[in-house]
């Protein structure tokens, strides 16, 4: 029982933010495409900040830019004025601006921030102590229950090797 909760406690994690990057540009009329800085980790919470609802925002990993540039296709917006925030598990190394407005029209400015996130595992060494305790009780479980049964086995040999005496 002690061993299982050590290996549960043993999955625990904990984020800490690593590392603050911060974005800011102006996005055009019509659709622009830059490289971002943010394909060191695989790990991280973006928020935007922009003045304008005309303009969405799509963080694309390598093999997502590629199908952007060769089908034009883009995925759901990571960011707009209705999702401010979101949490990315990719290395994302691209990002492109979708903005409504009118041709012509000034651009839009934004701020992009990105806290680099770490996920910490404190206790993972908990799981080699509770393995080696679930081991060693469900050896002494074995052991035990063997040796019972071989001693039932041997008290019922001389029962009947002394009836078959008499």
């Amino acid at each position: 029982m002690v061993g299982a909760a050590l290996l549960v406690a043993s999955l625990l994690s904990h984020v800490d933010i690593v590392n603050v990057v911060v974005l800011g540009g102006d996005a055009p009329p019509g659709i622009a495409d830059r490289e971002v800085p943010l394909n060191v980790t695989s790990f991280f919470r973006v928020t935007l900040a922009v003045g304008s609802c005309a303009v969405s925002f799509y963080l694309l990993t390598d093999s997502q830019h590629d199908t952007f540039r060769t089908e034009g296709r883009l995925p759901v917006p990571t960011l707009n004025c209705n999702r401010t925030e979101a949490t990315i598990r990719a290395r994302v190394g691209h990002m492109v601006t979708v903005s409504n407005t009118l041709p012509g029209a000034s651009n839009v400015s934004y701020t992009i921030t990105a806290d680099i996130l770490a996920e910490r595992h404190p206790y993972a060494l908990l799981s080699i102590v509770g393995l080696m305790l679930a081991m060693a009780s469900t050896i002494w479980i074995a052991g035990t229950l063997l040796n019972q049964g071989t001693a039932k086995l041997a008290d019922e040999f001389h029962r009947r090797q002394q009836e078959g005496k008499k």
